[in-house]
């Protein structure tokens, strides 16, 4: 499924200046086939751990809530009750994503986003000022269900400021191998990892971590 949300302005200068090419350029990531660990579906930063409450609401950093159902439609339902990761991409990090362990696409959701000019996620890192929850309702999101042998979990790309354009690449209803690169955003943005309570963080807020870095168990 070659999915892609519009591309801004930016990121069409960007790809014709050839910036874009090397951030989301694949690379083969090593996994350990026998270790049940989730790994890190992206090279950024943890900015946060949160909860998802029984209504499906993920309760932001700051206490702001965001319907998941927006997000992946009613799929929700079953994920009431999970945790999830939220991290943020600088410019400076890999733009691709991979998939954090064996399983298969079940469901994707492409939501163009609402503001014409879409919001800058990092200002709530850099100043504080409450905004993750708006730019996850305003900007550009694609919503992934991703079915594991064990239990379902959630990919959410966000786009951002200077971006807001996010591709998948990959089929539904097919086998992946843990590692296996899926989609790519242009430049700089950030992704929120739905998974089950149970899980055993591995990272903490404020963590830098790599693609393929073992997070939860």
């Amino acid at each position: 499924m070659n999915l892609s949300t519009k591309n801004s302005l930016i990121g069409r200068i960007a790809d014709n200046v050839g910036l874009n090419k090397k951030f989301h350029r694949y690379q083969k990531i090593s996994t350990d086939p026998n270790d049940n660990a989730l790994i890190s579906p992206v090279e950024g930063r943890v900015v946060h751990i949160g909860n998802i409450d029984n209504e499906g609401m993920l309760i932001s950093k700051r206490n702001k809530k965001i319907r998941l159902k927006d997000l992946i439609g009613n799929n929700y339902n079953q994920f009431a009750g999970y945790r999830y990761i939220n991290f943020h991409l600088s410019p400076l990090n890999l733009h691709f994503w991979v998939t954090p362990y064996d399983g298969m696409f079940t469901y994707t959701q492409k939501n163009e986003g609402k503001a014409i000019f879409p919001i800058y996620i990092g200002l709530e890192y850099l100043s504080g000022i409450t905004m993750y929850h708006k730019a996850v309702n305003r900007n550009a999101t694609i919503g992934s269900v991703f079915q594991t042998k064990l239990f379902p979990i959630v990919m959410i790309a966000v786009g951002s400021l200077n971006v807001n354009r996010i591709h998948t690449d990959y089929e539904e209803m097919q086998n992946y191998k843990k590692g296996t690169p899926c989609g790519y955003f242009s430049i700089g943005s950030s992704m929120l990892l739905c998974f089950p309570n149970h899980l055993k963080y591995l990272i903490d807020e404020g963590s830098d971590v790599k693609i393929g870095q073992r997070i939860l168990i």
